[in-house]
């Protein structure tokens, strides 16, 4: 597996550049590779959760029939993209609902893969095979996405929303009514508390700082306004 290119400016780029060689050796294993694929390092439909570093989608999926070959964003090191992309490779050349059962078990054991099946990785020849070959194919026009800090350091796009007002919990003084309902503080320290239908004013228990609280909720009521 030696690359006639050792220059890619994209990251598509490369990985195609990479199938094409690894295109004879799937062949001399017995399954070849078909030429509609395309290839992208970004997020498999899990996004950053979970250990899915790759992802492949069949051609019946497609609006124009090719196979979508996706790498996870945080991977980066051109050995194990490459066992990555074999590893999606080896879902192209078996039926769509093979899964990690024993049709894409006995392809991905003939290719060179070992371990569970889900996560299954090159074993030490074939990885040897994919270092060299990284290294003829060049830089990989790619560096680790810190995925985990988000597209603007402030965390994930999936992180939990937090929570912009304080709602304090209003309870009705009528013995045994049990009616309740959720108030913002500064709301109950302006206009009063809310009252139940059938007995008038609820007890609101009001937080120690209510000049901080007040303070917090008028500037984020406004930033929400």
């Amino acid at each position: 597996m030696k690359s006639s290119s050792n220059y890619h400016d994209t990251r598509e780029g490369w990985l195609r550049a990479a199938t094409k060689e690894l295109r004879p050796y799937f062949e001399g294993s017995g399954y070849p590779l078909p030429e509609n694929i395309r290839f992208a390092i970004g997020f498999p439909s899990t996004g950053r959760k979970g250990n899915r570093v790759g992802e492949c989608w069949h051609a019946s999926t497609s609006a124009d029939g090719h196979y979508e070959i996706f790498i996870r964003a945080d991977q980066s090191e051109p050995g194990v993209v490459l066992g990555v992309l074999v590893h999606e490779l080896v879902h192209i050349v078996v039926p769509i609902d093979a899964k990690h059962g024993k049709r894409y078990r006995d392809a991905a054991l003939k290719i060179g893969l070992t371990g569970k099946m889900v996560h299954a990785m090159p074993g030490m020849l074939l990885q040897k095979q994919l270092d060299e070959l990284a290294e003829s194919l060049g830089p990989l026009p790619h560096a680790r996405l810190n995925i985990e800090v988000g597209a603007d350091n402030r965390g994930p796009a999936d992180r939990p929303k937090s929570q912009r007002n304080r709602y304090l919990k209003a309870e009705c003084a009528g013995q045994d009514c049990g009616y309740t309902v959720r108030v913002v503080a500064k709301w109950v320290k302006s206009k009063g508390p809310p009252h139940c239908p059938e007995h008038g004013a609820m007890l609101v228990e009001l937080p120690d700082n209510e000049e901080e609280e007040t303070a917090q909720e008028d500037e984020e009521l406004r930033q929400a306004g």
